[in-house]
């Protein structure tokens, strides 16, 4: 039995890894849905097009004479998406459309086929879906090795995913709403941060830190949290920019004096620096390997992301930047957050 209980254990750490690394590589993919301006790729929820896979070419999306649709397929016509009210085969759209056989979809003015970001925003999905498979694993493996802890973080997992996945669905329905994507990031962040508690505990690390130490290493934290929020909101003001027709070039002077948040956000990266500084000096040069090497990952994404941040101050704001300078935030936080659930005060 304990040979049993051993390898259900060893299990929960591997499949909690997974479970980890599936979230982070969604992170991933969303930052690169938002680098590409792919959001509104797909432009239904959980269907695209109303279609389970996604179309690759225009003839696709457009209305043709004979073909067959069923109810729900979506299609532009006359530099409008419409939606197939009951299934069909095309002979007149003029005629259709009158009877009421395609009405317009008037969530968003979607009307622009592009497979590119069709493909990356349903790749978006689709990995969204397979992180769930880890972590219903993960439930169910903790109920049978009977650890409550886990299985009520796993538990807090899975509905922090359902939230997340329905708030992704609320962002399609409302065209990028305002806001919503930093909720939607937040969610995602508090899903990692979960999965993440789960490995250490399974791991079973401890290190007894001075007091001062710990909590510097928490204000570390909130700083960064906070510092991870405005720049999402930096993004979407980056987003609306670009959107008004700004070039990449003139977006940070523009955001410099129009923007008080965007100097915030750029401000704050020396606090987060300085409060990461303060608890690896408190926490002293020596330590078990395993914190060192957090140490030393955290400082290595601090200096990656200042060479970001000069890249969007002082440079032409680089797309492929962005994502990478929001995993380097993100790697930050969740290093950070890990080796803090490693510690205990003494």
């Amino acid at each position: 039995m304990s040979g049993f209980t051993t390898s259900l254990n060893t299990w929960l750490l591997r499949v909690a890894r997974v479970a980890f690394w599936m979230a982070f590589l969604v992170v991933l993919a969303g930052s690169v849905v938002r680098m590409t301006g792919s959001g509104m790729g797909c432009p239904d929820w959980p269907k695209c097009f109303g279609l389970m896979v996604p179309p690759t070419e225009a003839s696709q999306v457009t209305w043709q004479e004979g073909e067959t649709y069923e109810a729900g397929r979506m299609l532009v016509a006359h530099d409008q998406l419409w939606v197939a009210q009951r299934d069909l085969t095309a002979e007149d759209f003029l005629l259709e459309q009158a009877r009421g056989d395609w009405q317009p979809y008037t969530k968003h003015d979607y009307a622009v086929f592009n497979p590119v970001h069709t493909w990356v925003e349903f790749i978006n999905r689709l990995l969204g879906a397979l992180a769930g498979l880890p972590a219903l694993l993960l439930f169910v493996l903790a109920a049978l090795a009977r650890d409550m802890k886990t299985w009520l973080l796993s538990l807090l997992a899975l509905v922090a995913l359902g939230f997340v996945a329905w708030l992704g669905k609320l962002v399609v329905d409302g065209n990028l709403i305002p806001h919503s994507i930093t909720i939607h990031m937040l969610g995602a962040l508090a899903i990692l941060c979960v999965d993440s508690v789960i490995v250490q505990r399974l791991r079973g690390l401890t290190v007894r830190w001075h007091r001062s130490a710990r909590w510097a290493l928490a204000l570390a934290l909130l700083v960064t949290l906070g510092q991870i929020l405005t720049g999402t909101e930096v993004r979407e003001l980056v987003d609306a920019l670009l959107k008004d027709g700004l070039g990449r070039p003139d977006l940070a002077a523009s955001l410099a004096d129009n923007h008080l948040l965007y100097l915030i956000h750029r401000s704050g990266y020396w606090v987060v620096l300085g409060a990461h500084a303060f608890w690896m000096w408190r926490m002293g040069p020596f330590g078990q390997r395993h914190v060192l090497r957090a140490r030393n990952l955290v400082a290595a994404l601090l200096v990656a992301q200042l060479i970001t941040g000069l890249l969007f101050a002082y440079g032409a704001f680089p797309a492929w930047a962005q994502p990478i300078h929001l995993l380097m935030g993100l790697g930050v936080f969740l290093a950070s957050w890990g080796l803090f659930w490693r510690t205990t005060s003494r």
